[in-house]
């Protein structure tokens, strides 16, 4: 009973703070008039809140050998009820700003508890459910509790009289949309204390002085491997194509399409029901069609997609059809290549930090891009906007297929271990 506990905890935790961390975006319109902004300038609270959270992600494996992990759990839940609530009563964008930060570095932190829980704080007998919970918790949140939040609000403004009152320009009536971030910050208070609660027991190892130059050493050795450099800033460049369009799309649903709150959470419902369901069977596909397969002819038709719908020339209907497609070849790449690390980098010695590598660069990828936008998209446009977006997706992809291509996907070594040829 108490494993199933922990499992269920630990996924309503992840759902909870990821549906808080991605509702930003489809409420820009909201938010942009209780803080009294521009549009642009609400995506600030995207980029601040990432950079916190690779803080934590960075930090947390160190932090894991210092402290015990219920007690580091229960104190970053903490942190991400506190940076809510101070989000949620303020009215000052910098206030919020601050708050974010706290939050995600809290999040950030969870997810190192989540990697510890699932190799160590459960048995065997429950290893892959909790896995299938970290894979499939925050594609999730994208389908199920972002539109959530942005059909609550909408409901909620539409039913509250000081909507249509209100003078223009003023703020918004607040308790609309930060009702529904109650109450998935109840859904994340409930799940904390019960998975600190469960866990309470657990990890009983001696504990280690922090030393977090012992970490960004091994971080250092992995970016020596071969193609390592090249692989992560690849990546990198290219997530910010993936979650750029992410954190610009109630922006870009506005601009191009005049969609208003609800009808911005049905289309972002569609588009992460698809990218959740195809993590389930991603590695089916790649059985099916082979990895180099799997790998290229996703990443080649993304490619050539997302420069058709990103300029928002398109009929609606086949723009959004486009967008869910786009987004669930990225998962098939993504997880095809995700999949491939060990064969990537053969000579790595402590793996663990390739994945931990993975998480930063795609978190810093969004920090990048959310920045750029958030400062810089009332000065460039929107146009300039997506046409970046489309560079960082041919830069990003091209140096990723060529770390592949000179892998993976390379003709068999002889078996004299002479390396392949460039």
């Amino acid at each position: 009973m108490k494993n199933h506990l922990v499992v269920l905890a630990s996924f309503l935790l992840i759902f909870g703070f990821s549906t808080v961390d991605s509702a930003i975006s489809p409420l820009v319109r909201e938010l942009s008039r209780h803080f009294g902004v521009v549009l642009n300038r609400v995506l600030l609270l995207i980029s601040w809140a990432t950079i916190g959270t690779v803080a934590g992600v960075l930090l947390g494996p160190a932090l894991t050998t210092r402290f015990r992990v219920p007690t580091l759990l229960g104190a970053a839940s903490a942190g991400l009820l506190a940076g809510l609530a101070v989000f949620l009563t303020t009215d000052s964008l910098a206030v919020a700003q601050g708050s974010r930060l706290v939050f995600g570095f809290s999040s950030g932190t969870i997810a190192a508890c989540m990697w510890w829980i699932t190799f160590y704080g459960v048995p065997k007998s429950h290893y892959q459910a909790m896995m299938a919970v970290l894979m499939s918790a925050r594609p999730l949140a994208t389908a199920l509790g972002v539109p959530l939040i942005g059909l609550i609000t909408a409901a909620g403004m539409s039913a509250t009289p000081l909507a249509a009152e209100a003078v223009p320009g003023s703020p918004a009536p607040s308790l609309s949309w930060q009702g529904s971030f109650w109450l998935f910050g109840a859904i994340m208070a409930a799940s904390g204390i019960v998975l600190t609660l469960a866990l309470r027991s657990s990890d009983g190892e001696a504990k280690q002085p922090l030393s977090v130059g012992r970490m960004i050493r091994d971080y250092i050795e992995a970016f020596r491997l071969p193609m390592a450099a090249e692989y992560y800033i690849g990546f990198t460049i290219n997530r910010m194509c993936y979650f750029g369009f992410y954190a610009v799309s109630g922006i870009w649903f506005i601009t191009h399409y005049n969609l208003q709150l609800a009808e911005i959470s049905r289309a972002l419902f569609a588009i992460g029901l698809g990218e959740a369901v195809i993590n389930f069977v991603v590695p089916a596909i790649r059985n099916r069609l082979g990895h180099a397969l799997t790998f290229t002819g996703s990443l080649v038709v993304s490619g050539i997609i997302f420069p058709v719908f990103i300029m928002g020339g398109l009929p609606y209907a086949a723009a959004l059809a486009l967008i869910t497609l786009f987004m669930i070849l990225d998962r098939i790449y993504c997880m095809a290549m995700v999949i491939t690390l060990p064969e990537m980098f053969p000579q790595a010695q402590n793996k663990t930090v390739f994945g931990s590598l993975n998480t930063l660069t795609a978190w810093a990828g969004l920090t990048a891009i959310a920045w750029l936008q958030g400062s810089f998209l009332d000065l460039i446009g929107l146009t300039a906007v997506q046409l970046l977006l489309i560079a960082c997706y041919v830069i990003g992809s091209l140096m990723l297929y060529r770390v592949q291509h000179r892998t993976v996907l390379a003709p068999a070594r002889p078996l004299t271990g002479a390396p392949p040829s460039p």
